[in-house]
């Protein structure tokens, strides 16, 4: 690179077609650089983290074979047992909010507890309330509050995994990266509860199978025309990836798929299939559009594949053609147990203000109205088939010259360090410390070399290579309990059993918007139970009742004669797919839930505030709530999760129908 050399950055604007950033000169990112130094906790969190790394590779040799700066010496960070397990919420959460929030987790929080505190019980941990995150307070802050300074992790003090339950806007993305030099972290957040128990449900289920998943790895990337970022990205990244793998770990089976096998739909094959990878990696651009865009919030950090024909070809606005976003993820995927790493702009999340250009150009003006998590990952890991269960993505821009350094070429030792940690069985958050200590020690050397030139002597190529670099490896962030990991194996099942956890999330918490008790009814066929009826209270949320088509009493009542069975079953499908015709969800609340009742249908003593009723055919219904000549949203959002659950049940009980014909009928012939 040279100082003429302009760096081409990942990141395609929705909205204009071109770049989200012009091409940048080496000089501009030296500015950047300068204009961005940092504070002195975390200079001397990093200086400590580099001397603990360089003594560990003076003794072992390399950072392959090292137990580096993370966890405190003599403790395994396979063995929950050793390195301990923690959840942080923020301190802002209401009792009510935050007791329904743990309810949505439990199943996750009772399984880690179990895992974490075998030996000790302070090696579980949750930091809630007065120990919980409070607004402004930095990480340092925090971690005296439980006893801790800079240095390693150790799990006396405080577990070494920890996940950050909430929103980035009430738990910063800042407090994660800093956090993140000493610690293993995660983050979830998601717009439901529902989500929240899918995704613990997901964690919990897929460690407890008595089966492995293939040990197969796909590698997805675009080499659009004309355009050098994803083109190096194939040639740099994916391609000498997967050849990596297939060497160092031959026990896997390698997928590649560049260029013309990296369109939209050849994503949607990958995540579709039955024989989903155990290990998914991807290098594309990812969308960006401008804070006020209607597209920003669903699609942002979306995955732009090869059907965009690149800068020349094509001019104007981005059609949703060309990107792979969280609404392309199809109902039938089943990602249970996959693990995900995304190396595109926004893949992760997207902050309220760009470091970038508040430098750079002086601008202050806040690019998203809020900071928000990338919607394909949070899809991806509250899936209702079977979620996955993490993914690796970057928050703000992601640097492709972060692969390539100047003077060597190609340099992946990072990427390959993580991949084969992760393939030998580590944690991803246990896997991910070679990027932070790439952050550590490029941040220490970027800092020393700003320490000691000037705008007039420093070598300014140098310098936006490190920071770039810096930049990029700092911004990766787990998406998902950091303490998950891999789940393939030599003893791997036939691809079509695959396990769903569509049946146990037959139970899934729902919680109340308010102080009223919200109930709601989603009818799909006479003489079933309410698909979908729930109880919510202001304190803890309950459960719903599971889904049954009534088929299992009369399959046991007429076993004794197949073709008495056939009969009585005709009619009962017959009926059932009559009212299966029509489908309508009710949605009541009330401030007395002692006088409520269920009778004919309907429920006396609560108020009617939402009805929706959807045809075979699709034509729809909607009587929408509002309040004071608003949308009740909190209602309506409530309303929304139970009539797509309801028409899940619709679904399942058409497939069950069709499959009991068919296999009666077998039965049946001569």
């Amino acid at each position: 690179m040279s100082k003429e050399t302009l760096l081409i950055l990942n990141g395609i604007n929705g909205a204009s077609g071109e770049y989200d950033l012009p091409p940048q000169r080496p000089q501009d990112l030296a500015k950047v650089a300068r204009g961005l130094p940092l504070e002195a906790a975390d200079k001397q969190d990093i200086q400590i983290r580099r001397a603990v790394d360089q003594q560990s590779i003076a003794s072992f040799g390399s950072l392959r074979t090292t137990e580096h700066f993370g966890l405190v010496e003599g403790k395994d960070p396979k063995d929950l047992s050793q390195a301990g397990w923690g959840v942080i919420f923020p301190a802002s959460l209401d009792a009510r909010q935050m007791a329904a929030l743990k309810e949505a987790l439990k199943p996750l929080l009772e399984h880690r507890q179990t895992q974490a505190a075998a030996a000790k019980t302070h090696y579980y941990k949750e930091c809630s309330g007065n120990l919980g995150y409070q607004a402004g307070q930095s990480k340092n802050d925090f971690l005296k509050l439980h006893g801790r300074g800079p240095g390693v992790a150790d799990p006396e003090k405080l577990p070494y995994y920890l996940l950050v339950a909430g929103d980035p806007e009430q738990i910063p993305y800042s407090f994660q990266y800093q956090l993140d030099v000493q610690y293993a972290v995660g983050r979830v957040f998601f717009d439901s509860y529902e989500d929240y128990y899918r995704y613990a449900m997901s964690v919990v289920e897929a460690e407890k199978q008595v089966y492995q998943l293939k040990k197969k790895a796909a590698f997805f990337g675009a080499a659009n025309p004309d355009d050098g970022a994803t083109q190096l990205s194939a040639e740099y990244l994916i391609g000498p990836l997967a050849e990596y793998i297939k060497t160092e770990k031959p026990d896997w089976q390698v997928q590649v798929n560049q260029a013309e096998k990296a369109y939209k739909k050849d994503l949607d094959q990958l995540l579709r299939s039955k024989d989903a990878p155990a290990f998914l990696f991807t290098a594309s651009h990812g969308m960006a559009f401008p804070n006020g865009d209607d597209r920003q919030l669903p699609h942002q950090g979306a995955l732009l594949c090869q059907d965009w024909p690149g800068p020349k070809a094509h001019k104007g606005r981005i059609p949703e053609d060309f990107y792979f976003s969280g609404e392309d993820l199809s109902p039938d995927a089943n990602l249970l147990g996959t693990l995900a790493f995304f190396f595109a702009c926004y893949g992760a999340g997207t902050p309220r203000l760009d470091d970038f250009s508040r430098i750079a150009f002086k601008d202050k003006s806040e690019i998203a109205p809020r900071a928000f998590l990338s919607q394909l990952p949070t899809r991806m890991l509250a899936h209702p088939q079977g979620s996955a269960l993490a993914v690796v993505g970057h928050v703000e821009r992601a640097w492709g010259y972060s692969f390539v350094w100047d003077g060597v070429g190609e340099d992946l030792t990072t990427f390959k360090s993580t991949l084969t940690r992760l393939m030998d069985g580590f944690p991803i958050g246990s896997a991910l410390e070679h990027f932070n200590s790439r952050y550590a020690e490029l941040a220490s050397d970027l800092t020393t070399e700003l320490d000691e030139t000037d705008e007039e002597t420093q070598n300014v190529v140098k310098i936006a290579g490190m920071w770039t670099a810096n930049h990029d490896a700092r911004n990766y962030m787990v998406i998902g309990d950091p303490a998950v990991r891999m789940m393939a194996g030599e003893q791997a099942s036939p691809s079509n059993e695959r396990a769903s956890i569509t049946e146990t999330l037959g139970r899934v918490p729902q919680v109340s918007s308010g102080a009223a008790v919200v109930l709601v009814e989603a009818t799909v066929a006479a003489g079933t139970a309410a698909a979908g009826s729930t109880v919510a209270s202001t304190a803890a949320a309950s459960t719903i009742a599971a889904v049954d088509y009534g088929l299992g009493d009369t399959l046991a009542s007429l076993r004794g004669g197949l073709q008495q069975l056939g009969n009585k079953l005709g009619d009962f499908l017959s009926k059932a797919l009559d009212d299966a015709t029509s489908l309508e969800v009710s949605t009541y609340v009330s401030d007395n839930i002692s006088a409520v009742k269920y009778e004919n249908g309907k429920f006396s003593g609560a108020s009617l505030r939402a009805v929706t009723r959807v045809n075979i055919d699709g034509d729809t219904i909607v009587c929408v709530p509002e309040e004071d000549g608003e949308v009740d949203i909190d209602l309506w959002n409530i309303h929304l999760q139970m009539l797509q659950q309801a028409q899940t049940s619709r679904s399942e009980l058409l497939k069950t129908a069709v499959s009991a014909v068919t296999g009666l009928t077998g039965l049946l012939k001569p």
